[in-house]
């Protein structure tokens, strides 16, 4: 982050709603509200052609040179930019230009009475313009990230001061129970705040665990396959059953489950082998491969070579010392049976669940 009294702000995001609202009031705070449709000047950043990418900047880079006339304040917002380093291939000239403009900001400070307010949906940090940037810029971000954990996270951390906003706090597990109802979307997070604030009336500002259930509107987003993957892997039934109810319903279910999971096995039952035979071990694959196993592991999907690497090497292979090598042949062929079933129309979603209630569970004998 830049110093607090810089004038030059630079917004960058994915949730379009977040970038915006910061956008908005850093110029509130900057701009008196009875100048601001004078001294606000509005330059469109969305552009894809290289021509309307360098008119664009080119029109930002005049409004920055040009101080206020008769207001004694300026701000020029460069609004929703969707050409910054990051967002797609840049042309050579975009990119020589962009650094340009953010090398001439830093060696000339704008004056106390101008400012600059640049959202963007996305931005490389490691990139000449983003470094620049941020010697002379306050620089916020918002990460929502890919994966759902990664958007739980990033809703959980914005979600107090957006509650602020209506007056709000949450006691305590509250706020994660709002979040897991309610979902990630920062639009929608707004709503059911505005509606919990409704509900709560003038004189509760402590949103509990009864609120929510009483109020808040299920919204939330499907689990990711990769967590339902690893919840069957690590023979998690309880986990496994919570999944399966956030999946329920959506169309198509049983057949995308039953492929998922068919693979799944399929993949194990060549991890348990590796396992087996030495070639994996708690740090990942084994340096002394023969070429001809490395190549016969790559060509599985899963070798050294592959994209499953590191990380997701370890983890299946853990999942896998947790079935036998016939535990998994059998569930494997499960869920090859059950989706021939699927397409052919003989059998329902359910029967999915089904088969996977008869594969999680350890046989007696077995059981710790």
């Amino acid at each position: 982050m830049a110093k607090e009294t810089a004038n030059i702000h630079l917004i960058v995001g994915d949730d379009d709603y977040l970038v915006e609202a910061t956008a908005k009031k850093l110029i509130a705070s900057a701009v008196p509200e009875d100048l601001r449709n004078s001294a606000v000047e509005i330059v469109n950043g969305d552009a894809g052609a290289q021509d309307t990418q360098m008119a664009s900047l080119r029109e930002c880079e005049a409004s920055v040179q040009t101080p206020p006339f008769l207001d004694p304040v300026k701000l020029t917002w460069w609004r929703n930019v969707t050409f910054l380093p990051g967002n797609g291939r840049l042309a050579e000239n975009v990119k020589v230009a962009l650094e340009k403009f953010a090398k001439n900001l830093a060696a000339n400070p704008l004056p106390p009475n101008q400012h600059l307010v640049i959202s963007a949906s996305g931005l490389l940090m490691t990139s000449i313009f983003a470094k620049t940037f941020k010697t002379c810029a306050d620089v916020v971000t918002f990460a929502t990230g890919k994966r759902a954990k990664d958007r739980r996270d990033a809703a959980l951390l914005n979600l107090p001061g957006l509650a602020k906003d209506e007056g709000l706090t949450f006691a305590a597990g509250a706020g994660e129970a709002f979040i897991a109802k309610v979902g990630f979307d920062t639009r929608t997070i707004i709503s059911e705040l505005a509606k919990m604030r409704t509900y709560l009336g003038d004189e509760k500002n402590t949103v509990t665990a009864a609120d929510i259930t009483a109020i808040s509107s299920p919204g939330g987003e499907e689990p990711e396959l990769w967590e339902l993957t690893g919840a069957v892997g690590d023979r998690n039934l309880p986990l496994t059953m919570k999944l399966l109810n956030e999946f329920a319903g959506t169309k198509g279910f049983g057949i995308l489950l039953s492929t998922v999971m068919e693979k799944f096995f399929r993949d194990l039952c060549v991890y348990r082998d590796a396992v087996d035979q030495g070639w994996i071990t708690l740090h990942g694959w084994a340096r002394d491969l023969a070429e001809e196993t490395i190549a016969l592991l790559d060509d599985a999907g899963i070798g050294p070579n592959a994209e499953a690497r590191g990380f997701i090497t370890r983890k299946n292979a853990q999942a896998s010392k947790n079935y036998t090598p016939r535990e998994l042949r059998v569930a494997r062929h499960r869920m090859l049976t059950v989706r021939e079933k699927l397409v052919s129309s003989t059998a329902t979603d359910d029967s999915v669940i089904a088969e996977l209630l008869r594969i999680l569970p350890r046989p007696a004998a077995r059981r710790a």
